[in-house]
């Protein structure tokens, strides 16, 4: 093959690849986000396997860079090494779940490093979303009623977004409960009229304690 050809027709292909990845001018969506969702407009919605093949996919190119960057880590170039740590520190939470996958045990320095990143990243992500729960229990918008197939007893109790914040921030927060107490807490909280929900989340908040609802409503002899 002409070699001159064989070049030419490489920075040809690459041009037409760089024009695929370009962002547009004024706020348009790049060529890749468009085949995203062209792709997923072909998927009908009980197409698991579909679904699970292009959410594969994603979790694969998504993370792709960051395992390169942690292999990098896991080598003996000093100066590649540190770095690979100021990329890594820098991307926040797309470095989590390649860095628990990757975690390098032989290594003591490593493995607490790396252990302790993965956690510090965790919880900057915990903070954020604390934060923006905090802010949505002042929210009292109803919720629509879930859809519901077939017939069903007992009609959905009406839901507000700081209800819902409510049982969010117990489940991120309330480190006492299990699964069965959470469970408990939700249905003995939801039964409860908007005053009284009010009351409970106003409690909450300046006292910053959860307590159980079980044992509160008993000691008020209310079940």
């Amino acid at each position: 093959m002409n070699k001159l050809l064989f070049t030419s027709g490489l920075l040809v292909l690459s041009l037409l690849c760089f024009k695929c990845h370009q962002s547009y001018e004024n706020g348009e969506i790049k060529m890749d986000e468009k085949n995203i969702t062209s792709r997923l407009r072909d998927i009908k919605i009980m197409e698991n396997n579909k679904l699970d093949s292009l959410s594969t996919e994603i979790k694969i190119r998504s993370r792709k860079d960051t395992y390169e960057l942690i292999k990098i880590l896991h080598s003996e170039k000093d100066e590649e090494i540190k770095k690979a740590s100021m990329v890594l520190m820098a991307i926040g939470d797309l470095a989590i779940t390649p860095m628990l996958e990757s975690l390098d045990s032989n290594n003591a320095d490593n493995y607490v490093w790396e252990t302790d990143l993965a956690l510090s990243l965790h919880l900057q992500n915990r903070n954020k979303i604390s934060k923006n729960i905090n802010s949505m229990l002042l929210d009292k918008r109803l919720l629509k009623d879930p859809e519901l197939n077939g017939i069903v007893e007992e009609k959905p109790i009406p839901r507000r977004v700081c209800d819902e914040a409510y049982l969010m921030l117990r489940k991120l927060l309330s480190f006492k409960d299990d699964e069965e107490s959470l469970m408990t807490n939700e249905r003995l909280f939801l039964r409860m009229t908007n005053e009284e929900k009010d009351k409970e989340i106003d409690r909450l908040k300046s006292s910053k304690e959860w307590i159980s609802l079980s044992e509160h409503f008993l000691e008020e002899g209310e079940l």
